[in-house]
């Protein structure tokens, strides 16, 4: 498999950025807004998301009101062009020091 592709899979089907390898910081915090003229298979409210980076708010969800195989692709997408490497203050480590942890620290090799 080419590099890039497998950068293409980490990023668009398990959200992991391929500037940083990690995962992307999720919204601050989402509202739900109501969409006027909605078409017969549209939805009429859709979620939207608060970017740490621009403080924009972006859509969570395409306006047709389908499934999708990946819910967070919309997020990973604009995460992908707007956070490059940033993350949200705290977000900066993804292992819990728990019980779990510091045994897997001490048989370390």
């Amino acid at each position: 498999m080419k590099f890039s592709a497998y950068n293409y899979h980490l990023q668009y089907s398990h959200g992991i950025s391929s500037t940083s390898a990690r995962p992307f910081s999720p919204p601050v915090t989402f509202r739900l807004t109501e969409r006027q003229n909605a078409a017969k298979n549209e939805r009429t409210k859709i979620i939207e998301g608060k970017c740490h980076k621009c403080k924009k708010w972006i859509p969570l969800q395409s306006i047709k009101n389908i499934e999708v195989k990946v819910e967070e692709l919309y997020w990973w997408k604009h995460a992908a062009t707007c956070h490059q490497s940033t993350h949200i203050p705290g977000d900066d480590d993804f292992f819990r020091d728990d019980d779990i942890y510091r045994q897997a620290q001490q048989h370390a090799p």
